[in-house]
C-alpha cells in the first residue's frame, strides 16, 4: 500500500498510516492519540485481508486501544469487497459494496459479552460484526445511497440525510 509514491500520497491525504508488525505498541499509541484528539479511528483488526472473503479472527490490539481509551466501538461489517479486489488481485474489479454499521457498543458491554482470556481478547471478540453480518441480506443496497441500517432499532433507515 505504500510502496509508491502515488498509493503514499493518498494514503497520507486520508490519513492512512501503516502498522509495523514489529512494533504493534507503537500503532497502538498513534490510535490512541487520534481517539483523544476527537478523531474517528477505523481500524480493521484482522489485521490482514481475508483468504477467502470469511471474517478472521480478531487480533487483541483493538481489545487495547479500546481498554486504554474507553471509547465505544462501532461495529462495521463491509460487504463484496473480497469479490471486488481478493488477495490475489491488485487492481479492484467493478463490483457492489455495502458497508453496514452495529449500533456502538461500550468497552465494558464488549468485555461482558466476548470470548477470549484476557481482557483485549474478550474485547476483540468479533462476534458483534458477524451478527451485523446479516445485514447486507436485507436489501440495505436497494434502499438508495442515503440507507443505512439502524441496530438499535433493527430496521432500515432510509432517511439519513
Amino acid at each position: 500500500m505504500f510502496s509508491n509514491p502515488l498509493s503514499r500520497f493518498f494514503c497520507r491525504a486520508v490519513h492512512v498510516f501503516p502498522v509495523d508488525e514489529n512494533y504493534p505498541g507503537a500503532a497502538i499509541e498513534s490510535a490512541r492519540r487520534v481517539v483523544e484528539g476527537g478523531n474517528v479511528h477505523v481500524r480493521f483488526p484482522e489485521a490482514w485481508l481475508s483468504p477467502d472473503g470469511r471474517l478472521q479472527r480478531f487480533l487483541p490490539g483493538i481489545g487495547q486501544l479500546l481498554l486504554c481509551s474507553r471509547v465505544p466501538a462501532v461495529p462495521a461489517y463491509i460487504g463484496g469487497a473480497f469479490e471486488a479486489l481478493p488477495r490475489n488481485r491488485r487492481i479492484a474489479q467493478l463490483r457492489q459494496v455495502t458497508v453496514a454499521f452495529g449500533a456502538p457498543a461500550p468497552v465494558e458491554t464488549l468485555r461482558a459479552a466476548g470470548n477470549g482470556r484476557t481482557d483485549q481478547e474478550r474485547i476483540a471478540c468479533g462476534d458483534r460484526v458477524s451478527d451485523i453480518h446479516q445485514i447486507p441480506r436485507l436489501g440495505l443496497w436497494q434502499k438508495g445511497p442515503l440507507a443505512a441500517y439502524d441496530a438499535a432499532r433493527g430496521q432500515i433507515m432510509t432517511d439519513c440525510h
